[in-house]
């Protein structure tokens, strides 16, 4: 498993690496995102992702007990989770570089601009090209595969798991041990987090479809400024996510994400409910 999981981690360092490199050599001169071909690469990215991400949720294997660990994720969760993070990386550092906050040629600047012409401007505009053609690709894999798997409760959390497992737990102290898969806080931090990326996806949607059709201006500059304030919104959504791994310690968790295991006891003690469903129950990963 660790060896699946090195190779598709190299495998979207390199693809996006390619990228970077590509943006910054043979391609700055080229605005992809008005190329009709590159167009298509982001559908084709979109249209792939989502056919592989249901193969993978209808194929999926159990998560199961292995001696002392516990399979947690497989690496289709590998590929979701790391081609999201580092096509976001590479999105949030090439917005930066253009700026945010711009609408209709009026200046908003609240983070400045670094490409300072309009070569670095569209070698910017390329690295953003690439990560967004990563960010559809994983995204949608993902959501596939999730509805392919059709376990809703996963990733949606109940009013239980707002009130109790989260605000309970870690604001009141209270005890908490109905835990599943992924923690009451984690299914809690899920959905706005989703919710942010849904908006950023319309958002920039919109200002692709002007490289495209020829939109009201308008539109586009208000797009462009909703599109760089949810930006901020998940850049302050990530750094809480790694700030609590770190307060709280769960490293074991964050650990898997890398190994795809999680040792016995800790499963056991931590999250009861999934260690309950590991040998009672059927649960995939």
């Amino acid at each position: 498993m660790l060896k699946k999981i090195l190779l598709v981690l190299a495998a979207l360092l390199v693809a996006l690496g390619a990228g970077i490199v590509l943006s910054y050599t043979s391609l700055k001169t080229t605005p992809l995102w008005n190329n009709r071909a590159a167009q298509w690469g982001l559908v084709v990215a979109v249209v792939v992702g989502a056919a592989l991400g249901v193969a993978r949720g209808l194929m999926k294997r159990k998560c199961e007990i292995r001696g002392e660990l516990v399979t947690r994720h497989g690496v289709g969760s590998f590929l979701s989770h790391w081609g999201t993070a580092l096509g976001i990386f590479a999105a949030i550092f090439s917005g930066v570089m253009m700026g945010f906050f711009v609408m209709s040629g009026k200046s908003l600047w609240i983070i400045p601009v670094f490409a300072k012409d309009s070569t670095a401007v569209l070698q910017a505009l390329n690295v953003h090209y690439f990560s967004v053609v990563m960010i559809l690709f994983s995204a949608f894999f993902f959501v596939a595969d999730y509805i392919a798997t059709r376990d809703w409760a996963l990733l949606v959390p109940n009013l239980r798991d707002v009130i109790h497992g989260f605000i309970g737990k870690y604001f009141l102290r209270r005890k908490w041990n109905e835990d599943e898969k992924y923690l009451a806080s984690q299914k809690s931090a899920a959905m706005p987090y989703m919710a942010i990326g849904l908006v950023i996806l319309i958002s920039g949607a919109v200002k692709v479809a002007n490289h495209v059709w020829d939109l009201n201006t308008s539109m586009v500059g208000w797009a462009t400024v909703i599109h760089d304030v949810f930006t901020v919104f998940i850049i302050l959504f990530t750094l809480v996510h790694v700030c609590i791994i770190v307060v709280l310690g769960d490293w074991p968790a964050f650990r898997s994400w890398f190994t795809g295991t999680m040792s016995k006891k800790f499963v056991e003690h931590h999250h009861p409910v999934w260690f309950d469903d590991l040998t009672t129950r059927t649960n995939k990963s």
